[in-house]
């Protein structure tokens, strides 16, 4: 899967700018796989080199900003992630309109998630 406009942007902002996805350590990966598993499906950031038997970030602009599941999951430390503040700052410049307008689609696609209204 090829980079495509889907992942382009983040809450409006050019995904491309921004610096979140994870580094693998070669040296402490052990080929195991969990981590493309445990990414999203259509997300896909991993790709396996056989040859190597390691795991590469193929697609580093389709990792979720702010998500680090794999790193969690990863069972030897082999991944890792820029710091967390990069997120907390991103998110002070997303436009109020914008979050509004994401919220106000989600609620409506998903009635269910709406509480006393």
């Amino acid at each position: 899967m090829a980079t495509d406009t889907f992942f382009s942007k983040w809450h409006g902002l050019e995904r491309s700018n921004i610096t979140w996805y994870p580094t693998v350590d070669p040296a402490k990966c052990t080929g195991c796989g969990l981590c493309v598993v445990t990414c999203g499906e259509k997300r896909n950031v991993f790709g396996f080199d056989k040859a190597a038997n390691t795991v590469v970030v193929l697609y580093p602009d389709h990792c979720m900003v702010g998500c680090n599941n794999c790193m969690v999951g990863c069972l030897w430390n082999a991944i890792s992630f820029p710091d967390e503040r990069i997120v907390r700052e991103l998110a002070k410049t997303i436009a109020p309109e914008q979050i509004k307008k994401e919220l106000d689609a989600k609620l409506t696609a998903n009635p269910e998630l709406r509480i006393n209204e």
